[in-house]
């Protein structure tokens, strides 16, 4: 696969997933941009030593916050693939400077407002000669296409619910953590009789059962975009609803808990003169003391996404499930969705994009399963 990528926060835990994936793709040249040049070096360094592969790697400091020279890096570039989050801070940034010189762009942004944000500058986007695909990754990303998976199998598709589970013995990262006390904190957007409806987040109990080494985990509402993007794209869909959860279970009644008292939230505090937000405090916190929240947990992640409508005249279900890391999950799904632009560039007109908009769900799947991550199929047709 020929083409430049860049990708940016490309020495974290989901950027050197995406990097690897690019490498042993064998795509013409793949440059790990990250505000950690060290680790961005390591990371090439160590891809040039295996010799796995024909694709040139090499490393570049890079702060997104610093416009003029993220422009500089990505003017030269086929396609840019963001994994620098939280995306409710840091997407709009990287998406002005990707416009600005009409590149074509891919992340993982799974931050409904951020999501909101980027839907709205569809004219903007189309106007600049980018393709924009965002949400390309485990949820969202995988959970829209296997709902467009479900959708094109059903003849009418009336709902879609999905939902998520995440183990802190997967992921170390603090965008993480982030991005989970934002999807907990205060009213989060659900489709809802076909309306986006905002509804309390941690509601709406439901135990799901995930494919093995997950098992049945309590779920609840949780802020994510495909409630937002879903809608757009699979047309007379009356619900889209998103319910997560982590495990162990006792990090969910503990996260309620933080979350009533507001540590959840962005408020200010000042302690001993030094102001911080709640959640910056808190998130640090967890992720300076990692090992006590890792501990009975398993090295796994997943998602379930259930489809409802008819077909053939019956009322019929299907649901898809799995399970993984999250880092295969979430940058394996980035640079299949990266390598699809770049190979049909002239086949998907410029503008903005989320997966099920684009994304051939059979192809994709297959590639999937190319790399070993499985996609469980369950069909229920209810019969009279």
């Amino acid at each position: 696969m020929s083409g430049r990528y860049i990708v940016l926060g490309g020495a974290g835990d989901m950027g050197s997933a995406v990097v690897r994936d690019l490498y042993l793709s064998n795509v013409d040249e793949v440059i790990i941009a990250d505000i950690n040049y060290d680790a961005a070096n390591k990371l090439a360094l160590e891809l040039k030593g295996q010799g796995k592969s024909s694709t040139n790697v090499s490393a570049v400091k890079v702060d997104i916050n610093d416009g003029e020279t993220l422009v500089k890096i990505i003017r030269d570039a086929d396609i840019v693939i963001n994994t620098v989050g939280p995306f409710y801070k840091y997407e709009k940034p990287v998406i002005d400077a990707v416009l600005s010189v009409g590149k074509d762009y891919v992340d993982i942004n799974d931050d409904y407002d951020s999501t909101i944000e980027i839907m709205n500058m569809a004219d903007r986007v189309r106007d600049s000669n980018s393709r924009v695909l965002i949400g390309m990754g485990w949820t969202p990303g995988i959970t829209n296409v296997c709902a467009h998976a479900g959708y094109d199998y059903l003849d009418e598709t009336r709902e879609v619910n999905i939902a998520w589970v995440g183990s802190a013995a997967d992921a170390m990262g603090l965008a993480v953590i982030l991005h989970v006390l934002h999807a907990i904190t205060g009213n989060v957007p659900m489709y809802i009789n076909s309306e986006l409806t905002y509804v309390p987040a941690l509601q709406s109990e439901l135990a799901i059962e995930f494919p093995d080494p997950i098992g049945k985990v309590r779920v609840f509402y949780t802020g994510h975009p495909e409630p937002i993007t879903i809608p757009k794209y699979l047309r007379n869909v009356r619900g889209v609803v998103v319910r997560g959860g982590l495990i162990p279970d006792w990090q969910n009644t503990l996260l309620r808990q933080l979350a009533l008292i507001g540590l959840t939230e962005e408020r200010i505090v000042d302690v001993q003169g030094v102001k911080i937000s709640a959640r910056e405090f808190l998130a640090h916190f967890v992720h300076q003391t990692y090992e006590q929240f890792r501990s009975g947990g398993v090295e796994a992640s997943g998602f379930w996404v259930e489809v409802k409508g008819t077909k053939g005249g019956k009322e019929a279900i299907i649901r898809y499930s799995g399970a993984d890391r999250m880092f295969k999950l979430t940058g394996w799904s980035a640079s299949i969705g990266a390598q699809f632009l770049v190979k049909n560039r002239s086949n998907v007109n410029p503008g903005l994009y989320a997966p099920e908009g684009v994304i051939d769900p059979a192809w994709f799947l297959n590639e999937l399963g190319g790399r070993g991550i499985s996609v469980r199929r369950e069909v229920t047709v209810i019969e009279d």
